[in-house]
């Protein structure tokens, strides 16, 4: 008598690297077969291939066994159809520190756990820092990850991953330079502050959009007249980037202080009586410095000279000057121009003394 043998089914199964169909005999069904019969079967299945598929033939291979097996000839199921889905990996993520750059872009690397055998995968990963500030231990997160073929037979269509795994991981200071700041020429004005020409000022490493400003003040060396003068920038920045960066400040710049215009005025000279010699004798309790800046230590000596020796009114003194003082130096100074004076005639006396004469008729 013959048998028919159907009903077998073929379970879903997760990608494992092998060709082996689970089947479910729960549903199997034996036409033909007497009722009371000995009569059992074992089957086996397996996929034409072990990759992940839907619908994929499997072919089975019967066994049977029982009193009656000699009894029947047996019509075998000889395949069914079943799927292979993706085995779902698990990964752990390992991002590299970087210098910082305007982005939360991470680039993070994935530690595959659940791959069969020796099997590999390639991997595309999309990952972000929570912020892109610079900062130490911040927290990375995977968005995306695009499995691709390995080797040793990993097929990217036979596994399946999700995203959002979490790492830490640095970003670093990026490197900042200062430069394109010149120093304004001036005239001595007692003190050190220089000013400053910032209209051209670079900042070499500032990602576009950062928000990174600069302030700046400068002092010379120090107050006094001088050429090629070393000037010191000091910086203040401000801005919701300012951290975001290594600065390197400004180096040294130079300028010139120039002497400030310094005119004496004030002094007279006093008339005299002459006395054989052209010294005059000058009031300098007046003498006043126009352009002299307060605090300064400036001082003058003076000494005076009619033209000649000789009496007249109205005479040309020529005031000699002697400066001295600490700042000295830090004026361009005008003289004391000549003023006048009178040289009075000596007034004499005298002691007579008359010769006897001989009676001659005159007085």
């Amino acid at each position: 008598s013959g048998i028919t043998v159907f009903g077998l089914t073929v379970n879903n199964k997760i990608y494992d690297g092998t060709v082996t169909a689970p089947l479910d005999t729960n549903n199997i069904s034996y036409s033909g077969l007497v009722d009371g019969d000995d009569f059992s079967g074992t089957y086996s299945g397996v996929f034409a291939d072990a990759n992940v598929g839907t619908g994929k033939t499997v072919t089975i291979t019967s066994s049977y066994t029982g009193a009656d097996v000699g009894n029947y000839s047996v019509t075998d199921q000889s395949s069914a159809t079943g799927n292979i889905v993706a085995k779902a990996l698990t990964a752990t993520a390992s991002t590299a520190n970087k210098v910082y750059d305007g982005t939360t872009t991470a680039t993070t690397t994935l530690t595959f756990a659940g791959l069969i055998g020796s099997e590999t995968l390639g991997q595309t990963v999309g990952s972000t820092f929570n912020n892109k500030n610079v900062g130490t231990g911040k927290t990375v997160t995977v968005n995306s990850i695009t499995l691709a073929d390995g080797t040793n037979g990993g097929l990217a269509a036979n596994y399946s991953i999700s995203p959002g795994q979490t790492t830490t991981a640095n970003v670093t200071a990026k490197a900042l330079t200062v430069s394109g700041i010149a120093a304004a020429n001036k005239t001595y004005d007692a003190n050190t502050t220089a000013t400053l020409n910032t209209g051209g000022v670079t900042y070499t490493g500032l990602i576009g959009g950062d928000v990174f400003n600069g302030t700046y003040t400068g002092a010379f060396s120090d107050k006094n007249v001088g050429a090629g003068k070393t000037v010191t920038i000091t910086p203040s920045y401000t801005g919701a980037d300012v951290g975001n960066y290594s600065v390197t400040d400004h180096a040294t710049i130079t300028a010139n202080i120039t002497a400030k215009a310094l005119t004496v005025s004030g002094i007279t000279a006093s008339d005299k009586t002459y006395d054989g010699n052209d010294v005059a004798t000058l009031n300098t309790g007046a003498v006043l410095y126009t352009g002299l800046i307060n605090g300064d230590t400036f001082s003058g000596t003076y000494t005076g000279a009619f033209d000649n020796k000789n009496a007249g009114t109205g005479k040309t003194v020529t005031i000699t000057p002697t400066y001295s003082g600490a700042d000295v130096g830090n004026y361009s100074i005008t003289n004391h121009p000549t003023v006048t004076a009178d040289v009075a005639v000596k007034a004499l006396t005298a002691t007579a003394s008359t010769a006897n004469k001989v009676y001659d008729g005159t007085t």
